[in-house]
């Protein structure tokens, strides 16, 4: 977009315009400003994109690792000056359009994003973020909630002191996680003098050292205007924004200092080796890995070489390093921490293993070291280099949404320099070090053999780190939390402890109390009047290609092919369903008959974008029939279950990328038992590894397996279920287990049949359905189900030893690595597009941006409290994210249903729900995501009626019948099905309380 903004231009608003420059790879305008009086800077991406995205970002080296700048992130949104309120960003979360809103902490700087399509929305959240970051309140009640706080519990002597607060508990809970430690001594391990050794997230071992006084001066020094620079996208015009930012903030804030640039680390002269403790599960082995501090991250064409080298070393399966580790058998898979860490000042580049004997660590690195001698020395094959160039080529051009606007993806590129002094453009621009690379590449047939000389084997600032997993870690580390609070509670006098118990009598009670409707007003909303109940019209063509029915989607995808291969799986016995996500996994990393999968995945990788298996079941609206008319006949298609073969690639290569995908779906090699035990060794070590960060979506799979056929095979897919049958897989006989998945597929590509989704230019769909006719016509239309695969009882006798039978008592899972837990109830829904659904949705909006948030979250100390109806299964649940007290929260669930239903819901309070509710309905989507969800919802019988229907009653909605149906709900908990995940010992505690059993899981 044109400006008639230029260099050397000074505004009204107080800024002088630095510079200006045309982004034609971003087709938009980039507009560089600095604020004179105040020294803030702004960078503006100005594009015709109405989804405008606003960042304040902050550059905040923390000194320790008391979570300072985690904490302080939590605390601004908590009362400004302005917005005296107790949490700024749940309100705006309750009233919004917002299409993003967050806040996030990194090693060196900390973010504040907000986006919205609405253009009066935007200022309200610009207005609000702006003065939390620059004028916050920083109560000592923020602190000691959103931070750490004594508390006085009972115990069988009496009382004890604990420790809790939000952030204290969410990194309970990341420091439960094996990767966690790997990912953060990869770094921490490599720049020991820098800022990088200590966590900004915060060790919950030193969190309660950190002091208020403390919290306020890290504020008043890293929260400056001087030190702030604040990112833009989208299509309001530049002037308009930096009026409004120099009239609400910059005019009356004192500048403040600048934060010095951020030292690098002190070149070493020799590698070392560093271990490093962490708490262990069922498993006992370590992960091992070899870290390297390499170039300036603000060398942008120097970070993308890196960042190319890294792709060609460890880009696929097949990719040199990879393969060497993963085939040397001393790990079970490659470290989740390999890769380039590009986000720091210094980059850092690691490769190793998991899932290693502690003793093998020397061998690990000698391996490493060893591959990369050779590929300095016989040189890197050329195929090798050159799909890593295609995939790095391939993401820079997809539009993808990761959770929020593609302009995110922007405003992290420009960081990445812009903190460390470059122009924001030096790093969010691809095409300028891409071409200089190519050109590096063209000029010297050794560039990447002489990158791996420099910055790996000749570079001595290394580390062999070994993160061992130790069964008494926790053991330990809550023995010397307990001898410091009884050391404490002995220390305390009278007056002390009376301090303590009257601070927690004041925070419960500020907790209690609602913000004033003076306080509440002060925050600016949009009017229901303002909701468009229209829906978006996605477009959809049905074609045949020989026998094959096809869907198509004419979008704008930039270039590129969607192509989506879906067979059915309800043709097989229930038996055969906890199988279905390995196979999904395994028939997309095997070889092929005369070809090795490292061949294959080097193929795919000079193909496509991306090729690989998913899962989707589900039941239809009432009142829609299985069968459908396609151009391939009436055929047997709403509401299966589904194997999803996903294969995008750019449209030139499409043909040759489809060639290679029908060939793995035909004929992947299962023979290859090695490769095999590698893919179930990964799989297991991924499973395993999810269990901290997902434990909620885990409490709530098995709190509603009841509720419906899909619920119950969800579980078996992607719950605790498949949790136990992966770690039974890894014990079987590989043989048996090729033959298995040979059996699967053989039935599935000659008895199954497929149903195909194409989405691109009209050229690429032309070209794609040409490629189906001819290459996969033989599968012919998807079969009839299978009479034996229907109901929800087969299925949940399948649940082992996890209970396949409903039980009034709540399930109770235990595991030894986790330092927090989840909570999760399910609830019987309302039947889809109903009046009474949109009603729940409403519902569910308000818990989570209200009473859940302050009882659980706020009161309770979890990290998240969140509600939500499974619109097409009939289910409404209720979770917990990282909570100290599962049981409490359990509790809380019902009383805050029933006092939702007791309590009149004023009008104002209404429209923001509704308005927050609406916008997470009506979130934009990339082309690729219209696509795909449209092929879903045409196999589950979803149709625009239906989200028109949902729009509009959510629209009109009354306080009546959102109460209504929170007094649904609230009758219906003694009906409730439960579920708690924790630690074991804070499990068996939780199971002596709700008269239930324990379920040890196998990590």
């Amino acid at each position: 977009m044109n400006t008639p903004l230029h260099a050397g231009q000074r505004l009204d608003s107080g800024f002088e315009i630095t510079e200006v420059r045309n982004l034609e790879e971003l087709q938009a305008t980039g507009i560089w400003a600095r604020h004179i009086a105040s020294g803030a800077e702004v960078f503006h991406i100005l594009n015709d994109d109405s989804e405008n995205l606003f960042a304040f970002a902050f550059k905040t080296p923390p000194e320790d690792s008391t979570g300072v700048a985690h904490i302080l992130e939590h605390s601004v949104l908590c009362g400004s000056k302005n917005y005296p309120l107790k949490d700024a960003f749940i309100i705006l979360a309750q009233g919004s359009l917002q299409t993003f809103l967050n806040a996030m902490t990194y090693p060196d700087k900390t973010v504040y994003p907000a986006s919205s399509t609405n253009e009066h929305d935007y200022f309200n959240l610009m207005s609000v973020y702006g003065d939390a970051v620059f004028r916050p309140l920083l109560e000592e009640w923020t602190f000691l909630q959103e931070g750490h706080r004594l508390e006085f519990a009972p115990s069988e002597g009496g009382e004890k002191l604990s420790v809790t607060g939000v952030v204290y508990n969410e990194m309970k809970g990341a420091y439960s996680s094996l990767e966690s430690f790997a990912g953060h001594w990869s770094i921490r391990g490599v720049l020991p003098d820098t800022i990088y050794a200590h966590d900004s997230g915060g060790d919950p071992e030193d969190i309660p050292d950190l002091t208020l006084e403390q919290l306020r001066e890290f504020h008043r020094t890293r929260y400056a205007p001087s030190n702030c620079r604040i990112f833009l996208a989208g299509n309001i015009p530049t002037e308009k924004q930096l009026a409004f930012l120099n009239e609400k903030f910059l005019s009356d804030i004192p500048a403040g200092t600048a934060v010095p640039p951020i030292a690098k680390a002190k070149p070493w002269t020799e590698p070392q080796t560093i271990r490093v403790p962490c708490p262990a599960g069922s498993e006992q082995k370590s992960t091992v890995l070899l870290s390297w501090v390499c170039s300036d991250a603000a060398d942008s064409a120097e970070t993308l070489a890196l960042a190319a080298l890294t792709e060609t070393l460890l880009g696929h399966d097949g990719s040199p390093l990879t393969k060497a580790l993963t085939e040397s058998r001393l790990g079970e898979d490659l470290a989740p921490a390999s890769g380039l860490e590009g986000e720091i000042r210094e980059t850092v580049f690691s490769a190793g293993l998991r899932g290693v004997q502690s003793e093998d660590a020397g061998k690990v690195s000698d391996l490493i070291m060893a591959e990369l001698k050779k590929l300095a020395a016989e040189g890197i094959p050329k195929e090798e280099i050159e799909a890593a160039l295609l995939s790095m080529e391939f993401s820079h051009k997809e539009i993808r949404r990761s959770g929020g606007p593609y302009s995110l993806v922007w405003l992290r590129r420009s960081l990445r320099g812009w903190l460390h002094g470059t122009a924001p453009w030096e790093s969010l621009l691809f095409a300028p070090s891409f071409e200089k690379l190519k050109k590096n590449l063209a000029g010297d047939s050794r560039y990447f053999e002489s990158l791996i000389e420099k910055y790996l084997l000749n570079n001595p600032h290394r580390a062999l780190i070994l993160v061992e997993p130790d069964e008494q870690y926790l053991e330990r580390q809550e023995a010397r939390q307990e001898s410091r609070l009884t050391e404490k509670l002995a220390s305390m006098t009278a007056e002390e402890r009376a301090a303590v118990r009257e601070k927690s009598a004041e925070l419960e009670q500020i907790q209690t109390e609602g913000d004033s409707p003076e306080d509440l007003a002060a925050i600016p909303h949009l009017s229901r009047k303002e909701l468009s109940t229209e829906t978006e019209k996605v477009p959809r063509e049905f074609h045949d290609a020989g026998g094959v029915p096809v869907l198509s989607h004419e979008l704008f995808t930039n270039g590129i092919t969607y192509m989506d291969f879906a067979l059915p799986l309800d043709i097989f016995e229930p038996r055969d369903y906890p199988w279905f996500p390995f196979f999904s996994r395994a028939s997309v990393s095997m070889g092929l008959p005369g070809m090795d999968y490292a061949k294959v995945s080097s193929l795919l990788a000079l193909t496509a974008g991306g090729f690989y298996g998913m899962l989707q079941t589900g039941g239809l609206p009432p009142g829609t029939g299985r069968t459908m008319e396609t151009p391939s006949g009436i055929l047997d298609l709403g509401g299966r279950d589904w194997i999803v073969f996903r294969l995008k690639a750019l449209d030139e290569k499409i043909e040759e990328a489809a060639d290679l995908a029908y060939r793995l779906i035909m004929e992947a090699d299962f023979t290859d038992t090695r490769r095999l035990e590698d893919l179930t060794a990964e799989m297991k070590n991924d499973v395993d590894s999810s269990l901290a960060p997902s434990g909620h979506l885990y409490a709530a799979g098995m709190a509603g397996r009841y509720f419906s056929r899909a619920r119950g095979i969800d579980e078996l897919w992607s719950g605790l279920a498949q949790l136990e049958f992966v770690h039974t897989l890894q014990t079987m006989d590989s043989r048996q287990t090729a033959e298995k998945l040979s059996a699967i597929r053989d039935t599935l590509v000659s008895r199954g049949g497929l149903i195909a989704n194409i989405t691109g230019s009209q050229a690429a769909i032309g070209k794609a359905l040409a490629i189906l006719e001819k290459k996969f016509s033989a599968f012919g239309s998807p079969r009839p189900r299978n009479t034996a695969s229907e109901g929800i009882d087969p299925f949940l006798s399948l649940l082992g030893s996890l209970g396949g039978a409903q039980s009034a008592a709540p399930a109770v899972y235990a595991s030894p690595s986790l330092q927090v837990g989840f909570a999760a109830l399910a609830l019987p829904g309302t039947r889809y597009a109903s009046r009474e659904q949109s009603a729940e949705l409403v519902l569910s909006h308000m818990l989570s941006t209200g009473a859940l948030w302050e009882d659980i979250r706020m009161r309770g100390g979890a990290y998240g409290a969140f509600a939500y109806p499974d619109r097409m299964e009939e289910v409404f649940l209720m979770a917990t994210y990282r909570d100290p007290n599962p049981v409490r929260s359990l509790d809380s669930f019902k009383t805050i249903l029933q006092n939702t239903a007791d309590e009149i819901i004023e009008e104002s309070e209404l429209e923001k729900t509704v308005i927050g509710a609406y916008s997470k309905e009506t979130r934009p989507r990339t082309s690729a995501e219209k696509g795909g969800t449209d092929f879903f919802r045409y196999l589950y019988g979803i149709e625009d009626i239906h989200i028109q229907r949902k729009l509009e009653a959510m629209a009109d909605i009354s306080g009546d019948e959102v109460r209504a149906a929170a007094r649904r709900l609230a009758a219906l908990t003694e009906k409730c099905a439960a579920a708690v995940l924790t630690g074991t010992g804070a499990a068996e505690k939780a199971a002596a309380r709700l008269g239930a059993s324990v379920w040890q899981l196998p990590v």
